[in-house]
């Protein structure tokens, strides 16, 4: 059976791929926001998707909202980013009588830092209780599944870092990297294996998504760390616009970089 030109196997891996990562991000961004909060930051929205907006429920500050792509998730807080260009932005900022100190730019820098680091955390957390998922699954008893959980995620991070390194030495290349196809290629291969297959390649996804985002790369919850620790070193904040500048060419430098993996993914696909 085919789903128009995609055979309903590749499609079954498309939506299993959307699912995996929109899980991931939401996680991710659920830790900024929960150390948000108790940071007394004035969150604007958090959102589950990308997109047009879908469903839209105003909590007590917070808007939250289900958006129509399944791509992923945020957490917009006062005094992070500009608009989205639905005026949810624009309405936070200008409507509530709050003091300064609500908004995320006027945070001190220890707790910046906190915010940011929570949601690379987030990721580490749940992969811990994915792979205590798949140690269970397996018969091991609650303490064995505990260490070896942590064990696993230790190894992902060691092997992460460890191919960081290698591309920074020169020693890979774009064929060692994955995008989208092939990221839903090696979806469908684990998902083949049962269970505690896809649940590790999981845990080893999110284990990714959160060393990927300590890196003090702009546009990256690291970059925007090492900046607050820069800020903190010099005791005071560097200009808003050259910041923003800084971040702007870092998040297009990785959007470029993504666009020529796919491009890549797709070319190795076809041949």
């Amino acid at each position: 059976f085919e789903f128009g030109l995609i055979p309903m196997d590749t499609f079954l891996f498309i939506i299993l791929t959307l699912f995996m990562l929109t899980v991931l991000v939401v996680v991710h961004e659920f830790g900024h926001f929960i150390v948000a909060k108790r940071a007394d930051i004035y969150v604007i929205e958090f959102a589950i998707g990308m997109g047009p907006m879908l469903f839209s429920h105003q909590e007590k500050e917070t808007r939250l909202t289900i958006r129509a792509l399944p791509i992923g998730g945020f957490c917009r807080m006062w005094g992070e980013a500009e608009s989205s260009g639905d005026g949810l932005a624009d309405e936070a900022v200008s409507g509530p009588n709050l003091p300064a100190n609500r908004s995320f730019m006027h945070l001190s820098k220890g707790r910046k830092m906190l915010v940011l680091l929570a949601g690379p955390a987030m990721n580490f957390v749940l992969a811990v209780l994915t792979m205590m998922a798949v140690y269970l699954l397996g018969g091991h008893g609650a303490a064995s599944a505990i260490k070896g959980a942590f064990a696993s995620v230790a190894q992902f991070t060691t092997a992460i870092y460890q191919s960081f390194r290698m591309i920074f030495a020169g020693q890979a290349g774009l064929n060692d990297f994955a995008g989208p196809v092939g990221l839903v290629g090696m979806v469908g291969s684990f998902y083949r294996y049962g269970l505690r297959a896809m649940l590790s390649f999981t845990a080893f996804i999110s284990v990714n998504l959160g060393v990927l985002n300590l890196l003090p790369l702009p546009a990256l919850d690291g970059g925007q760390i090492l900046i607050a620790a820069i800020e903190a070193i010099i005791r005071r904040d560097l200009d808003p616009e050259k910041a923003a500048w800084i971040n702007g060419i870092g998040f297009a430098a990785l959007m470029a970089l993504a666009v020529v993996i796919a491009v890549n993914d797709v070319l190795r696909y076809l041949h």
